[in-house]
């Protein structure tokens, strides 16, 4: 939180890649390079968790007996810190458990790997196919049953995004949005069959 920043601004370090020993390098507050653990006060702001744009579109279509709804949402333009990956960046680990795949393109030389900067900061723009239903209505031709209708609905059918984190859908609320740190449980994708009928 910064008296005139929006909340959820982004203050990191400046990641400025690797140097000739494989080690993650920082820009300093004075311009200049580092290759150990930088100061709080050599961050720089880095871009912001509240989206630009919240979107939505919900539709129903229909064509003699089918009917088609679906629901489309997502954000444009906010930010999420990825920490939950620079946590898990440490290549020395490799040899003693499990680690991302992205750790596999780190140099074991590199003690900064999990350190966090803006090179954890991702796009969060996503868009979701939030759930969709398709169904048929018949009509049977008795005095008893007026109709019959036989559907099919998938939820969280697919997320279209760049963020490399399990689901880009975090929380941009409170006073630290837009950060993920092993704190999310991803969404379960559900298909349910159904019938109705009208007597």
């Amino acid at each position: 939180m910064q008296p005139g920043s929006p909340l959820g601004t982004f203050k990191l370090w400046h990641y400025l890649g690797k140097n000739d020993q494989g080690v993650s390098t920082y820009q300093k507050a004075d311009g200049t390079t580092t290759a150990t653990q930088p100061l709080t006060t050599d961050m720089q702001l880095a871009g912001s968790a509240q989206p630009t744009l919240i979107y939505g579109w919900v539709n129903t279509f229909s064509y003699q007996g089918f009917d088609l709804n679906f629901l489309v949402r997502g954000v444009l333009g906010n930010k999420i810190l990825n920490a939950t990956l620079a946590g898990l960046n440490n290549p020395a680990d490799a040899r003693l458990q499990n680690i991302p795949r992205f750790t596999l393109g780190e140099s074991p030389n590199d003690i900064n790997a999990y350190l966090i900067s803006d090179r954890f900061l991702e796009s969060g723009s996503y868009l979701r196919l939030d759930n969709a239903t398709l169904g048929y209505t018949l009509r049977p031709r008795t005095e008893y049953v007026k109709a019959i209708r036989l559907y099919v609905t998938g939820s969280n059918l697919f997320v279209i995004t760049k963020y490399r984190g399990v689901d880009p859908e975090i929380n941009i609320g409170g006073l630290t949005p837009g950060i993920d740190n092993n704190s999310f449980y991803p969404k379960t994708r559900t298909f349910t069959l159904g019938l109705t009928a009208s007597f």
